[in-house]
């Protein structure tokens, strides 16, 4: 009996698609949480991991240009190439220090408190924080295995 194909993302129009349908759902998914009157606590507990786990399963069935599809990926690679891993490593890096700006002065008063608080800069900080770790490591071994484009590839945008 033939195996059947493993479910991937090749084209960067689906990933995007992708990645605005778990951001929708993920809003829902919060929304209801506050319509059932659940602690923020709770709400940004909830969120943290329906964002990890939204990450978790894109970095499996996503696929670069030129990336095997069938095989399963590593555990540590997070996407297609060196580049793509490192890039994002260093926006997410970026992000971290915001949120932790943010949350610091929260905590000690330096800026006006928003509607969640500290709590929320806190479950930003820690989930781009674990992203940055995640995407700077891909890179790392990406490097130290030599795994790189096989040549220039640029994404195919169709119109039709």
């Amino acid at each position: 009996m033939a195996k059947a194909p493993a479910f991937r993302i090749v084209r960067w129009e689906l990933k995007v698609l992708y990645i605005v349908v778990a951001w929708i759902v993920g809003y829902a998914i919060a929304d209801l949480l506050r319509r059932l009157n659940t602690a923020e606590v709770g709400i940004g507990i909830v969120s943290l991991l329906f964002d990890l786990a939204a990450f978790a399963f894109a970095v499996r069935i996503f696929r670069g240009q030129g990336e095997p599809i069938d095989p399963p990926r590593a555990w540590w690679r997070m996407t297609g190439w060196r580049p793509l891993s490192r890039r994002l490593g260093i926006l997410f890096g970026a992000a971290t220090a915001i949120a932790l700006v943010c949350f610091v002065g929260e905590m000690t008063g330096a800026v006006e408190p928003t509607a969640n608080g500290a709590f929320s800069w806190l479950g930003i900080t820690l989930q781009c924080g674990v992203l940055t770790l995640l995407y700077l490591n891909s890179a790392a071994h990406m490097t130290r295995l030599g795994i790189v484009k096989p040549e220039r590839l640029r994404p195919i945008i169709r119109l039709t």
